[in-house]
């Protein structure tokens, strides 16, 4: 892929299911706005199924000042039950997230999750990247608490 990633954060989480359990939830982007802070609502703008690359999303989020936002979001990458990766029509940061499942142990999973900010030239970079940075980091910690949460309640 074209272009400079400027990470924004990453989280590492363990949980209790097995990759495909956790992968078949937290892939689901309908099912994101129960556990990620921030993301008011996903709903589905096409019918491919979510382990589809090409699937569509149209998601509402919060922004820092209280405003919300519809952003269009494009599963790029999706394979089951170890990797997605989204990319979101938000012309500031132009954000991919990564989500990433491997098989810990011989019942568990360790989830790891980054967003990476696409839109490398100077003034986002320098200004723009620096606060979705905070941000998200404070957003992403809670999202992956809630996220643990869930997974171990459905083990």
């Amino acid at each position: 892929m074209k272009g400079c990633h400027v990470p924004a954060c990453r989280v590492f989480h363990r949980d209790f299911l097995p990759p495909e359990r956790a992968f078949a939830y937290a892939a689901d982007l309908e099912n994101f706005p129960m556990w990620f802070p921030g993301v008011v609502h996903v709903a589905s703008a096409d019918a491919l199924p979510f382990t589809a690359a090409g699937k569509m999303y149209r998601e509402m989020i919060a922004m820092p000042l209280g405003r919300e936002r519809a952003v269009l979001i494009r599963v790029v990458d999706a394979t089951p039950p170890r990797r997605l990766v989204t990319e979101g029509a938000l012309p500031l940061l132009l954000p991919r997230m990564d989500m990433e499942f491997a098989a810990c142990g011989s019942r568990g999973c360790r989830v790891t999750w980054r967003m990476h900010g696409r839109n490398a030239r100077g003034w986002a970079r320098w200004v723009v990247l620096p606060v979705v940075r905070r941000v998200m980091a404070r957003r992403a910690a809670l999202g992956m608490r809630r996220l643990k949460g869930r997974l171990e309640r459905a083990a």
